[in-house]
């Protein structure tokens, strides 16, 4: 089976973003969940594993691989690391990362940041959930970053989100946007700072930014998840999957309903799970207007096939959150290719009666209110058809 989201979105996505996360709410009635109440990840059942063990990770193991050269076209750049920098990201000595802004809001920054590693931070292991790995993230020491920021953006403000002092220009973005740097801290080590300004950046044209806001994907992790190829998936009228217990469903399900959203999330999205109080008002609310809702759960299933812990926490999730629909696995053909490539969690499409693939993707998690307002937009472009 492909990837769904390649390894260096991994961390990203992993830690649930922050960037969409549903704000969190306990009920005073005896910790009862309530419909359309936003949720804890301690009351979804999201902080332990299937041995009611905090899950941990090892950071280091998701830090962005050594290449060659890297080719990032939403950020408009191409760039050549040189041979002795490239070998330290190798070693697991430098720590190469990216961060952007808000992916649901418009692009103001994109950066891919270089940190030095102790041996004690790249052995340490961490709880998935918690301050743990932000705090691991800022004792990390910056050595520099390459990145773009939108056109008159200061440099004072580029100094804060790069955690750098010295900036060099390399130019402006193709569409003439944003303004591209070589970014470095005065106070990293001298030989690591030279071998960083030894790398060769190169501005290309700048591609489209991506529907689902991401524009960290490095060229050769998307064709690895044929995140290019995903967009070319018009239908899911061949669909035969099973839901986390067992139940059929096929592309026959579509036909019973005008309108069908498709929330494709993972358990170990904190932002996917908050979310999911939401959808279940949405769905109460829009089920008379021929409007359903189904959950795709994509790490129930992995490479060596159905992934057990995964299914039982996807139960557990659905349990504790009261939703009142269906949480579906995965097929052999990740939904005709459309779960391939995927780099941020939760994203959402939808399907008409006839199984086709119709209207606007959106990434992150939203409120009810705004799900409604996107339903009914969805809606009167089928009827309009």
């Amino acid at each position: 089976m492909k990837k769904i989201v390649s390894r260096g979105a991994y961390l990203l996505l992993a830690l649930g973003l922050s960037l969409n996360a549903v704000g969190c709410q306990k009920s005073n009635e005896n910790n009862k969940i309530k419909e359309g109440q936003s949720i804890s990840s301690e009351e979804a059942g999201m902080s332990i594993n299937a041995n009611g063990k905090n899950e941990t990770f090892k950071p280091s193991d998701y830090t962005l691989e050594a290449k060659k050269e890297y080719v990032y076209e939403y950020l408009g750049l191409k760039f050549k690391l040189s041979d002795k920098f490239r070998n330290y990201i190798a070693d697991k000595k430098i720590a190469m990362l990216d961060n952007q802004s808000p992916i649901d809001k418009e692009l103001k920054y994109a950066i891919l940041t270089f940190e030095k590693m102790t041996e004690e931070q790249k052995n340490a292991v961490i709880e998935k959930m918690g301050d743990g790995y932000k705090n691991w993230q800022n004792e990390l020491e910056r050595i520099g970053t390459i990145g773009i920021f939108e056109k008159n953006t200061s440099e004072e403000k580029i100094s804060k989100i790069t955690k750098c002092d010295t900036h060099t220009k390399i130019g402006v973005s193709s569409d003439g946007k944003y303004d591209c740097y070589l970014s470095t801290n005065s106070g990293a080590e001298s030989n690591l700072l030279d071998e960083l300004k030894r790398t060769e950046i190169q501005i290309i044209d700048k591609k489209e930014r991506p529907k689902n806001g991401f524009v960290l994907s490095e060229k050769t992790d998307l064709e690895n998840t044929e995140a290019f190829n995903k967009e070319s998936v018009k239908d899911l009228r061949k669909l035969s999957t099973k839901d986390i217990n067992g139940k059929d469903f096929t592309s026959k399900d579509f036909e019973k309903y005008d309108l069908t959203m498709v929330n494709v999330f993972a358990t170990w999205c904190t932002a996917c799970v908050k979310e999911i109080p939401d959808l279940v008002e949405v769905q109460n609310e829009m089920k008379s207007k021929g409007v359903n809702i189904v959950g795709v759960v994509t790490d129930t299933v992995d490479d060596n096939g159905k992934n057990k812990e995964a299914i039982e926490k996807s139960k557990l999730i659905h349990e504790k959150t009261k939703a009142s629909y269906p949480f579906l696995m995965p097929d052999k053909t990740n939904f005709n290719g459309r779960l391939n490539g995927i780099q941020a969690m939760p994203e959402t499409f939808f399907v008409d009666s006839n199984g086709n693939i119709v209207g606007d993707t959106y990434s992150g998690a939203k409120s009810a209110k705004e799900w409604k307002q996107v339903i009914e937009k969805e809606l009167e472009k089928i009827k309009n058809k």
